[in-house]
């Protein structure tokens, strides 16, 4: 039988998905930025790729722990 969760761990367990849904945001806010990318010199666009290849891995990586803990 499963015991019940405490008031503080219900806790931590909704500010740790807060927090995760709050980087996931960041992460698409990342992608957006890239996709946006407009008027970017090749210097710029270099720092742009970067940021996306980390900001999607970091999304895949993210859903692949998520789907673990289901």
């Amino acid at each position: 039988m499963k015991r019940k969760l405490t008031s503080d761990e219900i806790g931590r367990i909704i500010v740790s998905r807060d927090i995760v849904c709050r980087i996931k945001m960041w992460l698409m806010g990342e992608i957006y930025d890239f996709n946006d990318g407009g008027d970017a010199d090749s210097r710029e666009l270099g720092i742009l790729d970067g940021r996306l290849e980390c900001a999607e891995s970091l999304l895949i990586q993210i859903e692949k722990w998520e789907d673990e803990d289901e």
